[in-house]
């Protein structure tokens, strides 16, 4: 699967950039760069998204723009999802963020809604929304109701957009987590998966006809990722996939065979990113039409 398995394996072994983004509800990019480079700090403007930047210093969680807000540190590769359904948010009406906690996406979704419409952020693990919530408060969000279920119970709604970030194996965290693999087993991702083709299943019943989902995972088990999409393809009419593509960030197609399993050639159009490409974490992303 990996074009360069002696880069990727290189990647992995080196810690990840220091990364953020700017918060758009309480600062411009342009503010905060100002100020960040005033303090000495090293800044890179990611061609991507205006709002990512990566640091050279260790201390933008000391600055007074994280502590007020108007930074939100957060890996690059994660800020990903909200970024390749951003048209779609910004002229939506209401927006489910399906396993929400600790809210690095909610944020981010809030600031390109502007803080209109409104935005359900459920989480199942309700210690977890404790984080949610303050992340939301410290971010100046003020369109967004928190919700505690589990997904696949959560009462019928019809959404605008659906954000799908499946709790997962976490494979591609490694870089940030070097214990991930203490607690691996193949029965762990078989044990993700299994729940992962239930709740993709759910997040696109949600969806209105038209509406757009972006199921996403930060692992690199195709039954984590590919073979869940595959899943969604063969259960419900009316899914289709549209091909991610984010201008000046390199990705892959994803795979449309493993182990034997021949996936819906649509699959092709879900994207991984592999650290080595842009200096990230692992990450799997596919954008579904209803």
């Amino acid at each position: 699967m990996v074009d360069d398995p002696d880069a990727f394996l290189a990647a992995l072994e080196r810690p990840l950039p220091k990364s953020f983004r700017v918060n758009t509800l309480k600062a411009s990019a342009e503010q905060v760069k100002s100020g960040m480079e005033s303090y000495g700090f090293g800044l890179r403007q990611m061609e991507w998204c205006h709002e990512a930047f990566v640091s050279d210093s260790l201390g933008i969680g000391a600055t007074l723009e994280h502590f007020t807000g108007m930074i939100y540190i957060q890996e690059l590769a994660s800020m990903l999802p909200p970024v390749i359904v951003k048209e779609e948010l910004e002229n939506a009406r209401i927006v489910l963020d399906g396993c929400a906690a600790p809210g690095s996406k909610t944020t981010q979704i809030a600031a390109i809604m502007r803080n209109r419409g409104t935005i359900i952020a459920n989480d199942l693990d309700y210690e977890r929304i404790r984080a949610l919530k303050f992340n939301l408060e410290k971010s100046g969000v003020i369109n967004t109701i928190i919700t505690n279920y589990d997904l696949q119970h959560l009462p019928d709604q019809s959404y605008d957009v659906v954000i799908l970030d499946a709790p997962c194996s976490a494979e591609g965290t490694i870089r940030k987590h070097d214990h991930i693999f203490d607690s691996w087993s193949p029965r762990a991702v078989s044990s993700y998966s299994g729940n992962q083709r239930v709740l993709i299943l759910k997040a696109f019943d949600l969806l209105k006809p038209g509406g757009t989902m972006v199921y996403s995972t930060c692992t690199f088990a195709p039954e984590e990722n590919e073979l869940v999409v595959d899943h969604l393809l063969n259960n419900r009419e009316g899914s289709s996939l549209e091909r991610v593509s984010v201008e000046g960030f390199k990705t892959c197609n994803g795979i449309t065979e493993y182990e034997g399993k021949i996936f819906d050639p649509r699959v092709a159009s879900c994207v991984r990113v592999w650290p080595h490409h842009n200096d990230t974490g692992g990450f799997f992303l596919a954008k579904v039409r209803k």
